[in-house]
């Protein structure tokens, strides 16, 4: 059994209240990391995790549920600023959240243009760059950011978050190479069709193509996400690794 040296690390998690979050955010717990959870608006969006975690008979010493307004500058320095105070490290941030509006590009209003830019790229960018002044004075520390097969091949309906994965891509290897003399890596995962609610819909629409073009012959599921994540975010492990973007789709994005 591979020892990750997880054990103890502080981990930031946004977006953990849907179906990858959530198994991210086990993965990390499972592991003995201390997971922070953020949240927007009612804690209650963490019902299934706070579930998961007495389940299974986790500390909660171990996982902190953290409220956060991803779109106010001000708040997400107030809140890095708090996780330090409390913890006094961030090891790993894993930028997780994200939502989009599937419709064809001219149908699109000026507000969910907004919105998909601010919630796939604008937020993630500048939670990174606070985490990362802090990850500076540590000297040690890495992100993983949760990215999209789209940003490679496909985007009919979703076009602009499309083009957002893809820039995520590539401040993830810009980030490497600016953070690698600092000890610092930054990695992304880009999956494919997992089965969550959000991709629900899609998997009834394309079931049978999408498996055909599938070589593995089945969908992903929220562990293979988190696993890949895993992967990356251990030193023990992948401490040669940055400014990757790995793909975790099954074969078809080949």
């Amino acid at each position: 059994m591979i020892n990750l040296q997880l054990k103890n690390k502080v981990i930031i998690v946004t977006g953990a209240n849907g179906g990858i979050g959530q198994e991210i955010c086990m993965s990390f717990l499972r592991e003995g990391s201390v997971v922070v959870a953020l949240y927007r608006g009612k804690i209650e969006k963490l019902n299934d995790l706070k579930k998961q975690v007495e389940l299974e008979n986790i500390s909660t010493e171990m996982y902190y549920p953290w409220e956060i307004d991803m779109s106010s500058s001000q708040n997400i320095d107030l809140t890095i600023l708090d996780i330090i105070k409390k913890f006094n490290q961030i090891d790993v941030l894993v930028n997780n959240a994200g939502t989009t509006v599937e419709k064809p590009f001219l149908s699109l209003e000026d507000d969910e243009l907004d919105m998909i830019y601010n919630a796939n790229m604008l937020s993630l960018a500048k939670i990174s760059r606070r985490v990362l002044k802090e990850m500076l004075i540590a000297k040690s520390g890495n992100i993983v950011n949760v990215s999209s097969i789209v940003s490679k091949r496909w985007g009919r309906g979703v076009s602009f978050y499309a083009s957002m994965k893809a820039g995520v891509n590539r401040l993830t290897q810009v980030l490497a190479l600016e953070m690698g003399k600092k000890n610092i890596r930054i990695n992304a995962v880009c999956p494919g069709v997992i089965e969550t609610k959000l991709s629900g819909a899609l998997q009834v629409r394309h079931n049978k193509s999408l498996l055909k073009e599938t070589p593995l012959k089945r969908f992903g599921t929220p562990s293979d996400v988190s696993n890949a994540i895993m992967f990356l975010a251990s030193d023990a492990v992948s401490s040669f690794t940055t400014g990757v973007t790995l793909d975790i789709d099954g074969g078809i994005g080949l």
